[in-house]
């Protein structure tokens, strides 16, 4: 690992986006594949150094990770214009060429390296769709429907593709140049670490690409554009792939142990005050849109609370993600009184994670996860749904999974689903520790660790994922 992370920044408005079609650039020679990092904008190069070997704390807090460095931007702009609509893309990358050039062909004085890579960008023009939908939420919130254009109500289907390509039509090729300068970036670092990109001639590496839109202080409306790179270890790389497929199959992520939100004195009350997605207000508590369909930067700073390591994450059961859930419709209003705390929290529907959205396999096959309104549209998700209706399987996107149908043991296996990391399995879930009960107590387990449903929608996800996938090729000189 390299002993330091360096970060490029370009800045810009819509205005310059317009003259400025290109990004400077700046030769990156000396850094680890793992360590690249870069955020943008469109016309000025800022380099910045963070500091050495930081830890997975400093990590998360520094311009390294995504979260911080917008958390950083809502710091530095303030909550009105330093929140932002926002969205993650996965980018898999393969060195197709790296070849040398004489000073004598190019008439420089230095010989160079011409690098060719070839870029799968997954689900672009729905990452677009849901940006402009969620900045529009928020800039509603914020600025109110009569200062803003309105226009995109639903991101149901994801149909509002034309609209917003209409409204966004400037917004969306600024972003464009700035995804093309990250990638650029990204390329210089792969190039100059060659060696660490493949093994076998297999794809061993993915960037995670964000793109920040946060509305701009002189035009409301019109958002000014930002993104942030870096490479994500992962640890299902693809295996080798057989003569006859396209795309080499992905080994499963590693399972793991997942927390259900609840408050420590279980009650409706309680409930309500813990951080969720559902059901805010961002004039009213600075959180997210009105709707959990909206992506909003917000949320990596309201959800620490849920990450507590004395709670919600215990270190001795390493919980790798956390469990929103509500109270459905039909049990508000019940008087306090008739539930037991394991009353209560058995009417619970479990909607998604802090990062991730949340599918249940049932013992007849069905696969169900909570319906967009509840939770956010993610790719990943998108993709499941589409492969499973084509499919002619049985998936529910209309009714959460119930917390009392996992007591009744109606359950077959759990995963979650994320833009870059993909599927992940879940192997238990624990309640914290609530009422009387002092510690955390496991409420489910897998029946087995073969995740054999959870392995199938995977692999045909990621085909599908695959053959979507925009294709870029960036040539780089060194």
């Amino acid at each position: 690992m390299s002993s330091s992370y360096l970060a490029l920044a370009f800045v810009s408005s819509l205005s310059v986006a317009r003259h400025h079609k290109s990004f400077k650039t700046t030769t990156v020679s000396s850094l680890h594949y793992n360590s690249f990092c870069a955020q943008a904008d469109i016309h000025q190069v800022h380099p910045i150094i963070i500091p050495q070997s930081p830890s997975n704390d400093d990590y998360n807090n520094s311009l390294a990770s995504a979260r911080g460095w917008m958390e950083h931007i809502e710091q530095t702009d303030g909550p009105k214009y330093g929140v932002g609509a926002y969205t993650v893309l996965r980018c898999d990358a393969t060195l197709l060429a790296s070849s040398p050039i004489t000073g004598k062909t190019t008439g420089e004085d230095e010989d160079t390296t011409e690098v060719l890579c070839k870029w799968k960008i997954w689900g672009e023009k729905f990452h677009m769709d849901r940006l402009a939908f969620s900045f529009q939420t928020l800039a509603t919130n914020l600025f109110g429907v009569d200062d803003y254009r309105g226009g995109i109500t639903s991101m149901s289907g994801m149909g509002s593709s034309v609209q917003t390509q209409s409204m966004y039509a400037d917004s969306i090729e600024e972003t464009r140049l700035v995804m093309d300068g990250l990638l650029q970036q990204a390329t210089k670092s792969i190039s100059a670490n060659s060696y660490n990109l493949q093994h076998g001639g297999i794809l061993t590496q993915t960037l995670m690409l964000t793109i920040l839109w946060t509305p701009s202080s002189t035009l409301q409306s019109t958002p000014l554009v930002r993104g942030h790179a870096a490479f994500f270890a992962t640890n299902n790389v693809p295996q080798q792939p057989n003569n006859d497929e396209s795309h080499p199959p992905l080994l499963l992520s590693n399972p793991i142990t997942a927390c259900i939100a609840i408050p420590k004195q279980p009650t409706p009350e309680a409930l309500s005050v813990l951080p969720r997605r559902h059901g805010m207000n961002l004039n009213q508590q600075r959180q997210v849109g009105s709707s959990a369909s909206a992506k909003v930067s917000s949320w990596c700073r309201i959800r620490r609370p849920l990450e507590d390591p004395n709670r919600y994450k215990p270190l001795d059961y390493s919980v790798g993600e956390v469990l929103l859930v509500r109270q459905p419709e039909t049990e508000r209003g019940t008087n306090i009184m008739t539930y037991s705390n394991d009353n209560f929290i058995d009417t619970l529907e479990l909607l998604e994670g802090l990062i991730s959205n949340l599918f249940v396999v049932y013992n007849d096959g069905t696969v169900r996860t909570a319906p967009v309104g509840l939770v956010l549209p993610g790719y990943a998700r998108h993709l499941i749904i589409q492969e499973l209706n084509e499919r002619g399987m049985k998936v529910d996107s209309s009714n959460p999974p119930t917390i009392q149908d996992m007591r009744d043991g109606l359950w077959s296996e759990v995963f979650v689903t994320s833009a870059i990391r993909l599927v992940i399995p879940i192997e238990r879930i624990i309640l914290p520790a609530t009422g009387a009960t002092a510690v955390p107590r496991v409420v489910w387990e897998a029946p087995n660790d073969e995740y054999r449903a959870t392995k199938t929608i995977q692999s045909a996800m990621y085909q599908r994922g695959c053959s979507q996938a925009t294709v870029k090729n960036i040539v780089t000189y060194l």
